[in-house]
């Protein structure tokens, strides 16, 4: 699925459009579904500018009347009733010809025409208010701006299902290379490499071990399933064959970054794989060995796959990546003084993958009461969750874009699919609040280490002295949550 830019339906001359921007956010809300834009609004000079093409159709423009000179650097834009035109770095508008002052000129900036929008959206007849506690700005109606807040409304549910999985820990299994051949005819040797591969399959390489191929594999011999095969001169000999399946583990452990210890070449070119990418093999006297040399265990997965006369040697390197879990504690009251007074009873778990605050959609589901439907078809994982009647998030597992209320959106980061778990459905912390339209903040590096933040009041992560944005994920979390945001009016 290709990510495209979708613009929020036309409305007619008397219908006006809802919507939310806010600033350092590149997710807006058009009448209740949300968008994405290029580029997020900022603030200058105490108004909000924002990509000219997003303010025109968020303000019920058709795109063709959404106009760009570049030579003359000016806009335009054409409603049923008016037109404006405005130039870049020019404070004089018009509107139907007439001249218009603002206060803060259209900007050309990282590629983009910003304007100011609460001109454009005034002189089309909306009414215009800035939400100081989200830094967002509201425009709708005169007398309907849409209302800030976090999308659930209901009261939270404090029965939220505890994770349960097998073993001390829990693991993220990613595959981290693969490697295969086809055959065709080549009956014995391509039955001795399937010998093999059987004996290399579901092998775990731990971190700094070595593995030998001869010590997995074991000797070639009839007792151990092995039969007659041709060696590299055309001599038969028991196990012939199984070179196929060294060289595979070899072009695997290489794709995985390994360190080869022990490689040998053929003597003579072989025909399944270009020179210098086989590994030759004999008992006790060439090995293929190579070592972990990740932080993490390594699953190997290897086999045969057999159809009529094709057949398919193949075989995978899965790292076995510890998930460290981390409490999420909630906020749904206004913070007060002192946030951690007005804290919700219930916490969620999340765990920490590459770097990112993920929670499963089975947790988010008992706690904001939203039905949740998760389905696995030929492979793949997927979930729909219902925010409400009429709007809903559907995600796969390892796949960056989704769709939310009908529109395609960009996650940061992918959900994932862990199945040893009754939390079966994992997403990133905070590409849920995006859509959700709350907050997340990181607490530092004690339990709750995040908080998720549905009370619409926006905070700063305050670090040291300067106010900057803190990545989750860093060992360790060193921010604490700061002073709310209370800028002057800006629109």
């Amino acid at each position: 699925m290709v990510l495209s830019t979708v613009y929020p339906q036309v409305l007619s001359a008397s219908a006006l459009n809802k919507t939310i921007f806010v600033v350092g956010g590149k997710d807006y809300i058009v009448n209740n579904s949300l968008y994405q834009m290029a580029e997020a609004p900022y603030l200058a000079g105490g108004r909000v500018l924002i990509p000219y093409k997003e303010a025109a159709a968020a303000l019920g423009i058709d795109e063709k009347n959404i106009l760009w000179d570049s030579q003359m650097k000016t806009i335009e834009i054409h409603s049923a009733n008016s037109g404006l035109k405005f130039t870049v770095d020019e404070k004089v508008f018009y509107v139907n010809g007439e001249p218009q002052q603002m206060d803060v000129a259209p900007v050309s900036r990282d590629g983009q025409i910003f304007l100011p929008v609460k001109w454009p959206a005034e002189a089309l007849g909306y009414a215009v208010a800035w939400e100081a506690k989200s830094l967002s700005i509201l425009i709708g109606p005169p007398g309907e701006l849409p209302l800030w807040k976090p999308l659930p409304t209901a009261e939270l549910n404090d029965n939220v299902r505890a994770l349960e999985f097998s073993g001390d820990s829990l693991y993220a299994i990613n595959k981290i290379s693969s490697s295969s051949i086809a055959f065709v005819g080549e009956y014995a040797n391509v039955f001795n490499a399937g010998v093999a591969a059987r004996y290399a399959d579901g092998f775990i390489l731990e971190a700094n071990e070595v593995f030998s191929f001869d010590k997995v594999v074991g000797e070639r011999s009839t007792k151990r399933g092995y039969i007659a095969g041709y060696d590299i001169l055309d001599n038969l000999t028991i196990g012939g064959g199984v070179c196929r399946t060294s060289t595979l583990l070899y072009q695997a452990a290489r794709g995985a970054g390994l360190e080869i210890i022990e490689r040998h070449p053929h003597y003579l070119p072989v025909h399944y794989t270009p020179v210098g990418t086989d590994a030759s093999v004999n008992w006790g006297t060439m090995d293929l060995r190579f070592r972990n040399n990740l932080n993490s265990s390594i699953l190997i997965k290897a086999g045969l796959e057999e159809r009529k006369e094709d057949r398919r040697l193949w075989t995978e390197f899965w790292e076995n990546k510890p998930l460290p879990k981390v409490k999420v504690a909630v906020l749904r009251k206004e913070p007060g003084e002192n946030y951690r007074d007005n804290l919700e009873s219930v916490q969620l778990t999340a765990v920490i993958k590459d770097g990112t605050f993920y929670v499963s959609l089975e947790q988010l589901s008992d706690l904001l009461n939203l039905p949740l439907e998760i389905r696995e078809i030929d492979g793949l994982q997927y979930a729909v969750l219902g925010l409400n009647n009429t709007q809903s998030v559907r995600c796969i597992a390892n796949n960056n874009n989704a769709v939310v209320n009908n529109n395609e959106f960009q996650l940061a980061s992918p959900p994932f699919w862990l199945p040893e778990c009754n939390c079966k459905f994992w997403i990133s912390l905070q590409d849920w609040a995006k859509i959700i339209g709350a907050d997340v903040c990181w607490s530092g590096d004690t339990e709750p280490m995040a908080l998720l933040n549905l009370s619409g009041e926006k905070y700063r992560i305050r670090q040291n002295v300067e106010d900057k944005d803190c990545q989750p994920g860093v060992a360790p979390v060193q921010a604490a949550l700061g002073m709310m945001v209370d800028p002057d009016n800006p629109q």
